[in-house]
């Protein structure tokens, strides 16, 4: 007989491991931690576990709550996937010192516009590949916005500062490079 896992997460909803133990154990360890690293009760290890087993019974037993925590925790740890898909984006472009300055900021825009559009692919309709959220809009608002766009990169073009040494990262790592070979 196979393990089906569905089956399981189905049997542990019904007797109500997600209702009520899972939040009883955030809440339980959250408040020992808290209450056992600030000392608030002395340090005493037998208050902090009684206080924190008092708090996280009446936690479950209000059904609002742990209904809140259900909904807000998955939405966290999707908003970490995204964070960490996101760094890794930017690690894959500039993760060398090579990148430098205006390069790693142009692979920073580019990981985020590919995570915009990981994220908005389940919301893109047949037009092309064009999100819906784009086509919905009026012409006169895209145009705003892509002003809006091509004016920011023009004022962060002209103000941003010049660096006080020559030569870019590419620069920097044959030098790096060279004085390796120099070693040997």
């Amino acid at each position: 007989m196979a393990l089906d896992f569905t089956t399981v997460i189905q049997s542990w909803e019904e007797i109500g491991v997600f209702d009520v133990v899972l939040p009883f154990l955030l809440i339980f360890t959250i408040t020992f931690a808290i209450l056992n690293k600030s000392g608030i009760l002395g340090g005493k290890k037998n208050f902090d576990i009684v206080i924190s087993i008092v708090a996280s019974l009446l936690f479950v037993r209000n059904t609002y709550l742990v209904g809140l925590v259900n909904r807000f925790l998955p939405n966290v740890s999707l908003f970490m996937v995204v964070i960490l898909m996101f760094l890794l984006l930017v690690g894959i472009f500039g993760g060398g010192s090579a990148w430098s300055g205006g390069l790693l900021g142009v692979a920073a825009i580019f990981s985020l516009i590919f995570v915009i559009y990981a994220l908005s692919s389940d919301f893109i309709s047949t037009n092309f590949g064009i999100p819906d959220y784009w086509t919905s809009i009026s012409d006169e608002a895209k145009t705003t916005i892509v002003f809006l766009g091509i004016f920011i990169f023009l004022i962060w073009l002209v103000t941003k500062e010049e660096k006080k040494e020559k030569g870019g990262g590419l620069n920097k790592f044959l030098e790096w490079v060279g004085q390796g070979v120099k070693k040997s």
